[in-house]
This record gives C-alpha cells, sequence and structure tokens, in this order.
C-alpha cells in the first residue's frame, strides 16, 4: 500500500498515469477526428477534439469508461488484484476500496475483461506441453464423456515460457487442432501430450512425445517427457479458483482463466511492472448489461 501511494498519491498522478499508458508519444489521439486533441487545463483528463471541437475524458474507449469511481481506487484494484498470486475476491475488494461488493464484482469483471480480449501473444515453440482440465460441476468428473457436468478448458505451455489457456466447448480434434496451430510455432517446437486420443492429429504437423497417462505413467525415464508444468498450471488455477473465488459461473469461466494466465506469464516482473504491463490491455468496454446477460 505504501509504494502505491507514493506512486499515486492523488487522482492528477493517476490521470497522467492513464494519458501516459495510452499515448506514450504525448499526442493525444480523439475518438472524433484525425487531428488530433489538447488538454484544457482547467478540467484535468478532459481533452478538445481540434476537428470538431468534442470534448472527451481520458478514460473513454477504456474500461474506465462512464464509471464514477476515482481512477485512484481503480488503479489500487488493478495493483491489489495483479500483485496477489492467488487474486483476490470480491468481497475483500469491496472492503479495502470502501464500495458495495456488486460493484467491486464488477470492477474485476471489467479488469479480467482486458486481459481477455488483448491480443499481443506471441506463438509458443521449444518444449511446449498441452493438456485440458475440467472445472466446476458437481464430483470429480471423468476425462471427455464422464465430463458433462463440468467445463473443458485448454491449455498449453511453454516450459520456461509463457501459457495460453481458454475455455472451449469440447475436447474434440475440430477444436482443439486450429487453437493448437494458431498459438503453437511449427518451427524447432516439440510438443508433449498425454495419450488422450485427440491429441494424434499432431503427428506429422509436429514433432510430438506422448506419455501415457493411462497405465500410470507420468514421466519417462529420461526425465525430459512429461506435462508437469501445464499440470502445475492447472493446479494453481484451481486451488485460485476455489479457495479465493469460491464460486465460478461457466459463462464467467474464460475471464478468470485469463486473469491466471496474465499472472503467470508476467510472473517474472515486479508487482508495479506488472501492474503497468496491464495497461496493454486497458481499452475495450464491458457493460453491466452484457456481463450480466
Amino acid at each position: 500500500m505504501y509504494s502505491f501511494n507514493k506512486i499515486f498519491p492523488d487522482e492528477a498522478a493517476a490521470i497522467a498515469f492513464l494519458e501516459n499508458a495510452r499515448w506514450p508519444d504525448g499526442n493525444i489521439q480523439s475518438p472524433y477526428g484525425d487531428k488530433g486533441a489538447y488538454r484544457i487545463e482547467t478540467r484535468p483528463g478532459v481533452y478538445k477534439c481540434r476537428a470538431t471541437r468534442k470534448q472527451f475524458s481520458v478514460r473513454q474507449g477504456t474500461i474506465f469508461e462512464e464509471s464514477r469511481l476515482p481512477l485512484h481506487k481503480w488503479f489500487y484494484a488493478i495493483f491489489l488484484t495483479q500483485s496477489t498470486k492467488k487474486g483476490v475476491s470480491s468481497i475483500h475488494l469491496a472492503n479495502v476500496l470502501g464500495v458495495t461488493q456488486k460493484t467491486a464484482w464488477f470492477m474485476m469483471h471489467r479488469l479480467r475483461y482486458g486481459v481477455e480480449h488483448g491480443d499481443c501473444l506471441r506463438p509458443l515453440s521449444g518444449i511446449v506441453e498441452m493438456d485440458e482440465h475440467y472445472s466446476g460441476g458437481k464430483g470429480r468428473g471423468k476425462r471427455g464423456r464422464g465430463a458433462e457436468n463440468k467445463t473443458p478448458v485448454f491449455g498449453m505451455v511453454e516450459r520456461g515460457g509463457e501459457v495460453r489457456v481458454q475455455v472451449v466447448p469440447d475436447c474434440k480434434k475440430k477444436t482443439l487442432i486450429p487453437i493448437i496451430k494458431k498459438h503453437v510455432s511449427t518451427e524447432n517446437t516439440e510438443v508433449m501430450t498425454d495419450d488422450f486420443p485427440t491429441y494424434n492429429a499432431l503427428d506429422g504437423m509436429y514433432d510430438r512425445q506422448v506419455i501415457n497417462h493411462s497405465a500410470k505413467q507420468y514421466v519417462r525415464a529420461d526425465g525430459h517427457v512429461h506435462t508437469n508444468t501445464i499440470e502445475g498450471f492447472w493446479s494453481h488455477l484451481k486451488l485460485g479458483l476455489k479457495a479465493v473465488q469460491i464460486h465460478v459461473r461457466p459463462k464467467h469461466l474464460n475471464r478468470y482463466c485469463k486473469e491466471y494466465e496474465f499472472k503467470y506469464n508476467t510472473r517474472k516482473l515486479t508487482n508495479f511492472e506488472r501492474f503497468s504491463r496491464w495497461f496493454d490491455f486497458c481499452n475495450g468496454r464491458l457493460t453491466y448489461k452484457a456481463l450480466t446477460a
């Protein structure tokens, strides 16, 4: 808290940070014309379009648009959620910010929405492990046909690198293979999978190594072939969802997965570096009506 308040002592500091994050070259871009804009000095964070003379806010076009909360509170919510490995609950965030639980819940979904719709991810390469996870429902369930009451999530992780994870309708070949081809480079890449039949379609596309989970095999003798890295990510995701978020509806699950994906991919950064990186995804808007539809 001390380090945060030192960087953002007031609302003006938060406005200046967001302005720099959106327009790092100092040229304020207007949503109404292509001739730029200028500051209205008497109204911090408000600008006027040079072409149309219309006014707009530094929040316009971002997840903060039309929010009545000060940017300072928004920023602390970002800092708090991104600096805790397992995340925070909306109840805890509400207590810290002095808002209602409903407001905190909506805020957190808007923060996740930004990351969910960001698209600046490079293809995975090197050694890439992939696996499926089944979330929610009652009971442990089973893979495939035994998982009707759970939501399937597919994940891929580059050893020593980043992870890609998303909710999928099923784990059939026609669903997973296009995702793999989109996110995993075919050059200089070795993929690690278990013996789930869907992955057989990867033979010929990638250098594929198989670990036979059906035979209770989890690491091959050489220690090289395994899917322990992605399994470790699933364990962390599962713990966060169960211990902190408690109950996640299937229609919101992908946003939660993307939150944990972002934290994993920025695990080597400091808390403030991760906070700053998040602003790469601040554009876009999620309304409460769309969220609760």
